[in-house]
């Protein structure tokens, strides 16, 4: 037993690094995007990634948001989708201040579609595609080491909800948020990263196999 449990360490602990080398390596070595490169789609989608619980959003999401509106003008898309839930309890949700932040920018109203609930990347992908009617190909929108993982969430919503996979366009807001003094890379949230990598796997496991599962198993 303690044989088959030092050896179930060594491989967890050599997938851990093997997938933390990868994340790495998307990150610094994904390009920047080209609007006119970028295939047409049904929608894109705008992921939330942080806010205080007065409703200010993070530095990061709102460079998510000024990609998602070059895209938007350059005529990728209808419509952006922007997903998120509150920060805190009766406070604003993200995806609403996305939108309002996104106006100001010059993308019309109508073509701002607000999913406020998500808590998660897991979240984000179920409730986005009550939003997009027969989604055939979306574009997704975040940081460099973020896309991975809203890759595979949207491909299992995608086949948890009974919808044909969808083609998914992957386009960075920008690599990984940097200090802004120093301008060094924050190395914490990649360290985050690559374990969320693997408890988002976990959760969706669960959440397939159990009879009669709880959306917010996937908070």
């Amino acid at each position: 037993m303690i044989r088959l449990l030092s050896r179930v360490i060594r491989y967890g602990l050599r997938a851990y690094l093997l997938m933390s080398a990868a994340l790495l390596a998307w990150t610094f070595l994904w390009p920047d995007p080209d609007p006119d490169a970028v295939q047409p789609a049904d929608a894109i989608v705008c992921l939330g990634g942080g806010m205080s619980p007065d409703g200010t959003l993070a530095q990061a999401v709102l460079t998510r948001i000024e990609r998602c509106v070059q895209l938007h003008e350059a005529g990728i898309a209808p419509f952006v989708v922007f997903t998120g839930g509150t920060a805190a309890e009766n406070g604003p949700d993200a995806g609403t201040q996305m939108a309002r932040f996104a106006a100001t920018l010059g993308l019309p109203t109508d073509a701002a579609v607000v999913e406020g609930r998500a808590q998660s990347t897991l979240q984000n992908a179920l409730f986005t595609f009550d939003m997009i009617p027969a989604p055939r190909r979306i574009v997704l929108v975040t940081e460099a080491f973020h896309l991975p993982r809203s890759y595979a969430s949207y491909k299992w919503a995608a086949w948890e909800v009974g919808l044909p996979s969808p083609s998914i366009s992957l386009v960075m807001s920008e690599p990984v948020r940097r200090d802004p003094v120093s301008g060094t890379p924050n190395w914490r949230i990649l360290a985050r990263e690559s374990l969320a990598i693997w408890f988002n796997l976990g959760r969706a496991v669960a959440y397939s196999v159990a009879p009669d599962p709880d959306v917010n198993w996937l908070h």
